[in-house]
């Protein structure tokens, strides 16, 4: 059910576990929020959920309160293990639902990792996810995030190729569909940027919100590109984290 404005522009940040986030974090939504209101932006985050996951426990999509600062406006479209190719089916009831004005993205390394799309059939998906969110909102204003590296590809040089052809063809749909891209990727480093090699930390979280920020303001005007440069943030305690029922999923 839809809650009360919290502002003038209601934005959905649609995602995995990277923006679902888990026990302890900030989220890069958190970074994300506070930097528009900074910029003095009346802004209404939106979607169906306002939790994290609760990395206590092997269950995956358990809700979890324990933000590191939960002062903020907490709802989104984000859940752990999420990916385009079921996302894609939901996303225009969704869309119709919470009426974002600001559609952002940050989905792909589920469907690498669990699910064995190939890049074919991820720009197929793509174009489908971003035909029926535009389908209830035809002046919806989308912005999707690269897929970011993970410790596995580094590992694994075969699914490193894998995310850098994906990430190519995400960039052909979205400048085919109009559709500006943040290049999440950029500046996103699994062995300092995440706590698990998936998952971000402090500063991936801070990274990832900047890219988001900056294509934001470039491409459609609103805020301002995030000031660089970054602050070095402490990370989370693990105590956050642990103790966990089962091994943290290596994907998202």
């Amino acid at each position: 059910m839809k809650k009360p404005a919290e502002g003038d522009i209601p934005i959905m940040i649609v995602g995995d576990s990277i923006s679902h986030g888990s026990s302890g974090d900030w989220t890069w939504r958190y970074f994300f929020w506070k930097h528009l209101k900074n910029q003095g932006l009346s802004i209404d985050l939106v979607g169906p959920k306002d939790t994290l996951d609760n990395a206590r426990t092997a269950e995956v999509g358990d809700d979890d309160a324990t933000y590191a600062d939960p002062d903020f406006d907490r709802d989104h479209d984000a859940q752990w293990g999420r990916p385009y190719v079921q996302e894609k089916d939901v996303i225009e009831e969704k869309v119709a639902e919470y009426e974002p004005e600001y559609l952002l993205v940050l989905l792909g390394i589920n469907d690498l990792f669990w699910y064995g799309v190939t890049p074919p059939q991820f720009a197929a998906n793509l174009r489908e996810f971003l035909a029926n969110a535009r389908r209830p909102a035809p002046g919806l204003k989308v912005l999707i995030g690269t897929v970011l590296e993970t410790q596995k590809a580094l590992d694994d040089p075969e699914f490193a190729a894998l995310v850098a052809a994906t990430n190519e063809v995400l960039r052909k749909v979205a400048a085919e569909e109009g559709v500006p891209v943040a290049e999440t990727a950029a500046d996103f480093r699994a062995p300092e940027h995440t706590w698990d090699g998936t998952h971000p930390n402090p500063n991936g979280e801070l990274r990832i919100a900047a890219a988001f920020a900056d294509r934001l303001a470039e491409a459609y005007g609103l805020g301002a590109p995030y000031p660089r440069p970054l602050p070095l943030l402490d990370a989370v305690d693990p105590s956050a984290k642990a103790p966990v029922d089962g091994p943290a999923s290596e994907a998202s």
